[in-house]
């Protein structure tokens, strides 16, 4: 993942999704971006109930098949990828909440207008 670690976040929620184990690595250096994205990522996956751990390189993440996920209030680290990449996990957890939300401003002001659009769409 290094030629595209901004993608990192998104990919990490999406995983979270997928039967079996998801190992993202050469990101090291996404512990230098907003916030030390790595550990922020783990942090918060755990709060929804999946196994996540870290390394110096990057992580893993590993679908919990033992039950369903846990609602929680995701914490954004001033991040607006780590906002903008665990409200996608609200799309399927009922109950995920942002904190900070306004810090998607950063580069889409409008995502979660746009994001709620969608979803009223589809409905």
């Amino acid at each position: 993942m290094n030629a595209i670690s901004d993608t990192v976040q998104t990919l990490a929620v999406v995983a979270m999704f997928a039967s079996g184990r998801t190992r993202i690595r050469h990101v090291g250096h996404i512990r230098h971006k907003e916030t030390d994205r790595i550990a922020a990522i783990v942090a918060e996956l755990r709060k929804l109930g999946v196994t996540a751990s870290e390394d110096d390189d990057g992580l893993t993440i590993e679908r919990n098949d033992a039950g369903p996920f846990q609602s929680g209030s995701i914490d954004t680290y001033n991040d607006h990828r780590m906002a903008m990449s665990f409200a996608l996990a609200g799309l399927r957890i009922p109950g995920v909440r942002i904190n900070n939300p306004a810090c998607v401003a950063k580069t889409y002001p409008r995502f979660f207008e746009d994001l709620s659009a969608l979803i009223r769409a589809k409905k």
